[in-house]
């Protein structure tokens, strides 16, 4: 049998429970679309109480109610992340908190802590533990708006760094536990012989920005020029065997007062606006839920991976799966952009905040 629990937000307390008629979840970290569950009677829960789908002891999903319609009787959640969704003051501009130059991992559970953990609102303060596993110190962020949408910064720090949010509930202590992870795993292969699988790619498997130029904003000379690599690293050889074509060029703004001052070089600079565009594509692969030799549950955001199909290895990254109570398959999502395959209407969903260009 399949059942829900809610719990309220601040105290973990069992707000309502009950049993699942159906469901469909949605957990594709670059989309963040609305998973939903059907329910039998009217919930007691509400919108920002965490909600954990279950079959018998085995947990299936874990998210953050983000609707109930009782007249409907069905409850809408998304990804755990949204226990963060609202906006803060921006920290790399009011505070001394972090530099325009940061560990993403230890940088963003700064944030957290002082957004939801130890909050000047109590009603925003959450019962969360926050950890972290690994780091990146070479994160970069140059934006000067008043404020951060968190939802956004935490997309942000996804798609240009590969560091995301892991949770589990510890109902012993009372806790959200909250991983802040720097995924570097690789060497995952998928090939297309597997039992019942179907993968479709994007038709248009290019870059969005290839090539990034610094130049001085007040007189408009070439500070330093960077391309892009099939490996996901830079390089100032305009030659190089590895670089991307054709060229897609993004011109960024180079202070170097203010870069001395912050910490931060030319390169780090660069990978903050063009690093993880070679995954600029989306293949959706279907795999039956009852062949083994893809544990598609133990996938981790951001896990590096080779699809082998017709003879041919796209190089990608894991970002996002789906699956329904009734359907025999997981659609398993890699890339970072969203496409339509109906109508293959390219859908650009980059992660980059409003700059000074």
């Amino acid at each position: 049998m399949v059942f829900y629990k809610i719990y309220d937000r601040q105290t973990l307390a069992l707000a309502d429970a009950g049993i699942v008629k159906d469901y469909s979840v949605d957990f594709d970290y670059i989309a963040n679309n609305t998973s939903t569950i059907d329910i039998t009677r009217p919930s007691k829960g509400f919108d920002g109480d965490m909600v954990a789908l279950l079959q018998g002891a085995s947990l299936i999903a874990l998210g953050v109610v983000t609707a109930i319609d009782n007249g409907e009787l069905k409850i809408s959640f998304r990804h755990p992340k949204y226990l963060f969704r609202d906006r803060i003051l921006n920290v790399f501009l009011f505070t001394s908190l972090l530099g325009k130059r940061f560990d993403a991992v230890s940088g963003l559970r700064v944030i957290l802590d002082q957004a939801f953990v130890h909050p000047a609102d109590p009603r925003r303060r959450l019962p969360i533990e926050l950890r972290t596993f690994g780091q990146d110190l070479g994160a970069i962020w140059v934006d000067d708006a008043p404020s951060i949408d968190m939802i956004e910064f935490i997309d942000y720090l996804f798609d240009h760094y590969n560091v995301y949010l892991d949770f589990e509930m510890d109902f012993f202590n009372d806790r959200i536990i909250c991983t802040i992870i720097k995924n570097t795993t690789s060497g995952k292969v998928l090939k297309d012989n597997i039992k019942l699988s179907n993968p479709e790619l994007d038709n248009n498997e290019l870059p969005r920005e290839n090539v990034a130029v610094l130049f001085n904003k007040d007189i408009g000379t070439t500070h330093r020029t960077f391309f892009l690599l099939q490996n996901n690293t830079l390089t100032t050889n305009a030659n190089h065997a590895q670089r991307i074509f054709p060229p897609a060029t993004r011109y960024i703004e180079w202070d170097a007062v203010d870069a001395i001052r912050e910490g931060y070089t030319a390169e780090e600079l660069a990978f903050s606006e063009i690093g993880g565009n070679v995954y600029n594509h989306c293949i959706q692969y279907k795999l039956a839920k009852k062949q083994t030799m893809v544990a598609v549950r133990h996938f981790n955001y951001g896990d590096a991976i080779t699809i082998i199909y017709k003879g041919r290895s796209y190089e990608s990254i894991y970002s996002g799966l789906r699956f329904k109570m009734n359907d025999p398959f997981y659609t398993l999502f890699f890339g970072k952009t969203r496409v339509d395959f109906s109508d293959r209407m390219k859908i650009h969903n980059q992660r980059r905040f409003a700059r000074k260009n």
